[in-house]
């Protein structure tokens, strides 16, 4: 009896249990049921037409085309002839350097140019007088040579010898000084030339003129200020030229090509988005800290906002595909039943109503609807809330 009565308290304790999971399951359903629920909320978005586009981000900067400017010699600034943000023309002039010393240089360079040619002519008219002597005593030891061989008799062999050895003096004489007359009449004065091209530039390089049309970003001195020929002087932003520069993975770099599309976008200004296209991909490889081997692109950006700055940072994407301008819903509004596409939409009296549309396109985050609705129409889903 003992025994039986232990197994009939088992019984019912067994039952008790089975029915306090039973009620704790269905409990914990329906709780789990509620929070399901509670983390899933109706959306509701317009039809729309957008872009979509497929494509890699990479992280990059804003970099401006510039053009580093400095002057040729050593001096003290004299003059600035423009502000930073002045919009210049090319060939406009930046500033001036004190060139008194310059011109003074110039001027001693021309003189001693001028001394070395009246010098050259002075020696030139001299050596025609010399040459014009010899060769007249030439002219005469020869017609006396000449006699003396036409009458041999009348003088002795040693008078005939002495005169033929110097007539062969005065030749030789006069083809030296010939030669020499050649020389002179060629002498170059370069030395004296070059010193004054020397001197005639470095009084050309104490004007800084833009290479340039641009934007002048930057300016390193004031008046009165000394500047050297090995620092900058001025900034000038080329032809208002943006580009974007990035590192692209190997593993990715296969995929992207000189001219390819692409958007930037700027960390500083959200809500715009400027398209380029690429313009240099480099063909050596930068490793960074990682060990990753990347590549540096080069994007070319068209029509940059004024609100750009050099140094920005941004997000590059580059187009693998995109279609432009078509109806888009969002990704998770789209069933797919039996092979087929659906959507929930309010009709006009605002109930939900089950619509067949066919899909294109996708992102993974937006959906391209090819028929089945229609702009403005709005489209109904279950979205999981973000905890």
């Amino acid at each position: 009896m003992f025994k039986l009565k232990n197994r009939k308290v088992l019984a019912i304790a067994a039952v008790s249990v089975v029915l306090l999971l039973a009620t704790g399951a269905g409990f914990w359903l329906r709780s789990k049921s509620v929070d399901a629920t509670k983390e899933m909320e109706y959306q509701k978005v317009q039809v729309r037409r957008d872009d979509i586009v497929v494509g890699l981000d990479a992280d990059g900067t804003i970099e401006f085309s510039k053009v580093n400017l400095r002057f040729g010699v050593r001096g003290t600034v004299a003059e600035i002839l423009v502000a930073e943000g002045d919009q210049i023309k090319k060939g406009a002039v930046i500033a001036k350097l004190d060139d008194r010393d310059y011109q003074d240089e110039y001027q001693l360079a021309l003189a001693k140019l001028q001394d070395a040619k009246e010098q050259q002519l002075t020696s030139i008219l001299s050596m025609e007088l010399k040459l014009k002597t010899t060769e007249a005593d030439l002219e005469r030891l020869r017609n006396e040579y000449q006699e003396m061989e036409a009458i041999p008799e009348a003088y002795s062999a040693y008078e005939r010898k002495m005169k033929k050895m110097e007539l062969d003096n005065k030749e030789v004489e006069y083809q030296n000084l010939v030669k020499e007359f050649e020389i002179l009449k060629k002498q170059n004065l370069q030395q004296y030339e070059l010193q004054v091209k020397m001197a005639k530039e470095n009084l050309e390089d104490t004007i800084l003129y833009a290479p340039v049309s641009g934007v002048v970003l930057s300016l390193s001195k004031k008046v009165g200020e000394t500047v050297s020929d090995e620092e900058d002087f001025a900034v000038i932003h080329e032809n208002q030229a943006v580009k974007a520069v990035t590192k692209v993975i190997e593993y990715d770099i296969g995929q992207i090509k000189v001219g390819q599309k692409v958007y930037v976008t700027v960390e500083a200004l959200p809500d715009e988005k400027f398209s380029g296209e690429v313009s240099k991909i480099s063909s050596l490889p930068v490793e960074d800290a990682s060990g990753l081997v990347n590549y540096l692109v080069e994007i070319d950006i068209k029509d940059p906002a004024p609100e750009l700055k050099d140094g920005m940072t941004c997000t590059v994407t580059f187009v693998v595909k995109e279609v432009k301008n078509c109806l888009v819903v969002p990704y998770e509004a789209v069933r797919a039943v039996g092979g087929k596409q659906f959507v929930t939409v309010l009709d006009e009296a605002g109930n939900m109503v089950e619509r067949q549309i066919k899909a294109g396109f996708t992102d993974g985050t937006s959906v391209e609807v090819l028929e089945g609705l229609e702009v403005n129409e709005t489209v109904v889903y279950l979205k999981r809330k973000s905890r």
